[in-house]
């Protein structure tokens, strides 16, 4: 990046900009560090502008040539409002396809709010979610094209059904000043699963007799997005599945698994696309190309913590160790089924992570004779099936079994012991000739 910062660091808010928009587009990285290469050149007099470079036009082009140049300067002049909303119609954004007022949000803010579906008919792709509140003041967009995943996900422990739809984006826009609002780049809103009485939709939009507030949305949400290849993503049993039983909803799966990151409590979801971390802000969204490893550290019987490292960054080269604490040992199974399926690396036993991991014995050599060379072939193709989490606790029981049988009675039978070795030692001198004896009478039958 340091010829992003040569070309541009005279300018620190712009260089700041351009950096913050090749994070966000890392494929278009080589582009940015061949513009800052070019504007280098250009100011320090090493490369000529492309006009001198080029024969001159004749009459009528240089008159074509000024007018598309006084264009594209209004154009690119910045307009007092909206300045960021290059990827929005205007006309798109107020054509309200679908609308949920009332709606509770959790994130950006917990305000009841609208929650809106903008765009033309014909070009749902170019369109927009809003946020609105009028009382407030607020009003946001979100352009279809910059949503990176939408989710929805059921809201743990509670009795009436409920579900979280939860918004990853690159980009929300306040249609207000026009600037970027990087507060509001995650949105969550809560919906029942009741009729939706109060929905607002235009044709081929409205609700069917049979849905609800949560299935029409995600029918109209996944519509929008369709021609970005997106849809919204629900948990599904053949991805995960917690093995905990729900007390308030016997016989139903349960799709999260409780956490804490940090001093923060919350939800891991494993999903089709990677891993959700919700529903406090900030949320976490963890897909598969963005994950260099799980790994597994302080393994108890009861719960175990996870680690997730991200893939290098793009521009720094750091990568993020991610650790979520106070997993329950019953998802352990389903956690590692689900990671060996999405060839997910587990690196629990990684020298990097082996300080943070439980100080747990080597296991225990078997008793075995040296030609028994079946059974250690057979217990090196056990260990090979065993992924290191499950070796792990292995190991941490087999060390619990042998304190138990080095368990030690105490200092009062140490010192009986030790009486009796010495009655022993003293008797020793009238047994001693005696079992002699019977050793020459066991060597004299063998000579005979």
């Amino acid at each position: 990046m340091e010829a992003i910062h040569v070309a541009f660091g005279h300018d620190t808010a712009l260089c700041d900009r351009i950096l913050a928009a090749a994070k966000e587009n890392r494929d278009q990285m080589q582009l940015f560090v061949d513009i800052a290469k070019y504007m280098s050149q250009y100011m320090s007099g090493k490369r000529a502008p492309d006009e001198d470079t080029t024969p001159a036009p004749d009459a009528k082009k240089r008159k074509t040539q000024a007018s598309n140049a006084s264009t594209a300067s209004a154009v690119a002049s910045p307009a007092p409002a909206l300045n960021l909303t290059t990827t929005l119609n205007q006309k798109d954004v107020t054509n309200v396809l679908f609308s949920v007022p009332e709606t509770s949000f959790a994130v950006p803010q917990r305000k009841k709010m609208t929650v809106q579906l903008a765009a033309d008919p014909q070009r749902l792709e170019e369109g927009a979610l809003r946020v609105v509140h009028e009382g407030s003041g607020i009003n946001l967009a979100v352009p279809f094209s910059r949503i990176e995943q939408v989710f929805c996900l059921p809201v743990p422990e509670k009795a009436t059904r409920q579900w979280n739809f939860v918004i990853f984006a690159n980009q929300t826009l306040d249609l207000k000043t026009g600037d970027r609002a990087m507060e509001a780049e995650q949105i969550v809103w809560t919906m029942p699963e009741t009729a939706p009485v109060n929905v607002k939709a235009a044709s081929g939009f409205e609700p069917l007799d049979v849905d609800t507030y949560v299935t029409s949305t995600m029918r109209s949400l996944s519509a929008c997005m369709l021609g970005h290849g997106k849809s919204v993503i629900i948990p599904n049993e053949q991805e995960f599945a917690s093995a905990i039983p729900q007390s308030h909803r016997k016989g139903e799966a349960a799709y999260h698994v409780k956490a804490h990151k940090g001093s923060k409590d919350g939800y891991l979801f494993f999903l089709s696309v990677g891993i959700v971390w919700a529903f406090k802000k900030p949320l976490a969204l963890f897909t598969f190309e963005n994950i260099e490893s799980i790994s597994y550290t302080s393994v108890l019987q009861r719960t175990f913590n996870i680690v997730i490292t991200t893939m290098p960054d793009p521009i720094t080269g750091d990568k993020q160790d991610i650790e979520f604490s106070m997993l329950d040992q019953a998802d352990f199974a389903g956690i590692d089924t689900y990671v060996k399926r999405h060839d997910l690396n587990d690196a629990s036993m990684a020298a990097d992570r082996r300080a943070k991991k439980l100080n747990i014995n080597p296991k225990p050599k078997t008793e075995a004779t040296d030609g028994d060379t079946t059974g250690t072939a057979a217990a090196e193709d056990d260990d090979d099936e065993m992924t290191e989490l499950q070796k792990a606790e292995q190991a941490l029981q087999d060390q619990e079994d042998e304190e138990e049988e080095d368990y030690d009675p105490g200092s009062e039978g140490e010192s009986e012991g030790s009486g009796s070795d010495s009655e022993g030692e003293e008797g020793g001198g009238k047994g001693g000739g005696d079992d002699d004896e019977e050793v020459e009478e066991f060597d004299d039958e063998d000579e005979e």
